[in-house]
């Protein structure tokens, strides 16, 4: 059973019929490609845990599993816990789906995280502003994908910054931090059973304040051999902290000088060509590697990475409006370097201004002598798509 069909799914799904596995595919109703490739389709809200898991019955389901999005996540756990399947269980699961839990999980097991606070009322605000400071980060807890996400310089923004935080946020709660300063960057970590087996470390890109989201990934990560080193003994910890089980899990890091603090985690692989990005350093498949986890496979790791350096970069919409034409000049799509070019919109889509992850029309992965060549060529083919509006 795999939970979602959009573009981020789709590649999950198409892996699972590579295996020649029956899929049962969740998700709303819908033009969504990953529900055309079905088996069985369910068409439900991913929050109808009990439907979702009536089904999970009726199918006799060996394993379940989604990439890229956190609130189909406690709804897995709960399938995992009831027919007993590999996978984060339920309450571990809500952990990693509420920035609030996760931050008071982190803290009570020692693990390097920002200090902040829950704030559900705008009475609060006036506490954050004397026990947090300025600047700080507003948080919906509940979302992903940056919805919801913003940085906070001045007193004076704090109340709209909350106030955005809080309609992206379901059920109305929002987490304020410190603003740590220093070099954002993230991983991917494949844990089998609660044991991490490997950790990809990555650079990241990201918008510009008061927005807070990855336009962009590279892979080798920048940093020292010891900072490495040391993020990855913070991820692990993490993981125990959260009991995060079988699967890849998506990590988000901030290196204040050279102390790693765990900014997020997720019991789910990470979205925004992540995937593709470990893939092609790894020589492997991530799609299958979650797929194995969810099934309780022994994995076999190749000792010897590629090593291939690459980047991926979003495509985005200047303005928002409604899409006439998508133009990608041959200069793109014949690209000796290019490993995969994808364009989500079509004529008649109504698209936004690139704000947050899921507002991106598009995306390139390149491959490059370096991780700098990689993310330069990577910036400059998305800059060469043209939008043509209505």
């Amino acid at each position: 059973m795999i939970l979602g069909a959009g573009n981020t799914v789709t590649p999950l799904i198409e892996q699972a019929k590579r295996r020649g596995l029956v899929t049962i595919v969740v998700s709303p109703d819908g033009d969504y490609k990953g529900l055309k490739l079905a088996d069985h389709q369910v068409h439900c809200d991913f929050r109808h845990t009990e439907t979702i898991l009536e089904y999970a019955r009726h199918y006799a389901i060996d394993g379940i599993a989604c990439t890229g999005t956190d609130v189909v996540v406690p709804t897995i756990g709960r399938v995992i816990d009831e027919l007993g399947l590999y996978g984060t269980g339920y309450e571990s699961a809500v952990a990693c789906s509420d920035k609030w839990l996760m931050k008071q999980g982190l803290i009570r097991r020692g693990v390097r995280t920002a200090r902040g606070l829950v704030c559900d009322m705008p009475d609060a605000l006036t506490l954050a502003k004397e026990t947090i400071g300025f600047p700080l980060m507003s948080k919906a807890v509940d979302s992903s994908g940056s919805q919801g996400v913003f940085k906070v310089d001045r007193p004076e923004e704090l109340h709209d910054a909350w106030n955005a935080s809080k309609q992206a946020s379901s059920s109305g709660r929002v987490v304020l931090e410190e603003y740590l300063e220093g070099i954002e960057f993230g991983a991917q970590a494949i844990v089998e059973g609660s044991r991490v087996k490997t950790v990809f470390l990555h650079n990241d890109q990201l918008t510009s304040p008061p927005d807070h989201a990855p336009v962009g990934h590279s892979i080798p990560c920048t940093l020292s051999p010891d900072q490495q080193a040391r993020s990855c003994m913070e991820i692990a910890a993490a993981i125990e902290a959260l009991g995060i089980c079988d699967t890849v899990s998506n990590v988000d890091l901030m290196l204040v000088g050279d102390t790693p603090y765990i900014l997020e985690i997720a019991a789910r692989m990470g979205a925004t060509c992540l995937p593709e990005t470990i893939s092609i350093f790894g020589g492997f498949n991530a799609y299958d590697v979650v797929l194995s986890l969810a099934l309780g496979e022994p994995l076999v790791a190749a000792d010897i990475y590629k090593g291939m350096p690459n980047a991926s970069r979003m495509i985005e919409s200047p303005q928002d409006g409604v899409v006439l034409q998508v133009r990608v000049p041959e200069s793109v799509r014949l690209h000796p370097n290019l490993h995969r070019l994808s364009i989500y919109a079509k004529p008649g889509d109504s698209v936004r201004r690139f704000r947050v992850g899921p507002d991106r029309i598009g995306d390139v992965i390149v491959t490059g002598a370096s991780v700098n060549e990689a993310e330069q060529l990577a910036a400059d083919l998305a800059s060469l798509v043209e939008i043509v509006f209505a």
